[in-house]
């Protein structure tokens, strides 16, 4: 009688854990700053993307030549699902594309601090990023 009890413990703990959604951690309304081995590179802020999944946000790029100064630009993310695992989310940004077609830069942030930086045709690079408290 004792293992019974113990046996219907156990599969309705498992059973109501199951019954319980999964919610990943989230990051809106964060801004954080990237840089690699020499400084910053980029700063933006993600907003608040319920259920539309997608909004247009500015964000800074810094020179490469001069790390003090930087271009703002503006482009669109994108809330994206894993394939593999639904909880974890991630964020593409595209920038809108300037007149010349020089400026478009494509980055993906994997939070909670990797970002793939793409400008233009090049490949991407790997930044490191960390939430920036104002």
């Amino acid at each position: 009688m004792n293992n019974f009890f113990k046996f219907l413990f156990l599969y309705n703990f498992f059973f109501f854990s199951f019954l319980t959604p999964i919610k990943s951690k989230d990051y809106d309304l964060k801004s954080y700053m990237c840089a690699d081995e020499i400084g910053p590179i980029l700063e933006f802020s993600i907003p608040k993307l319920d259920n539309s999944k997608n909004s247009k946000i500015s964000f800074k790029i810094y020179k490469s030549d001069n790390r003090n100064f930087f271009d703002t630009l503006e482009g669109i993310i994108f809330k994206k699902s894993s394939p593999i695992d639904t909880s974890y989310s991630y964020y593409a940004i595209h920038s809108i594309l300037k007149v010349d077609g020089s400026n478009f830069i494509n980055f993906e942030f994997y939070p909670p601090s990797h970002l793939l930086l793409k400008k233009g045709g090049s490949q991407f690079i790997d930044l490191v990023c960390w939430n920036e408290n104002k």
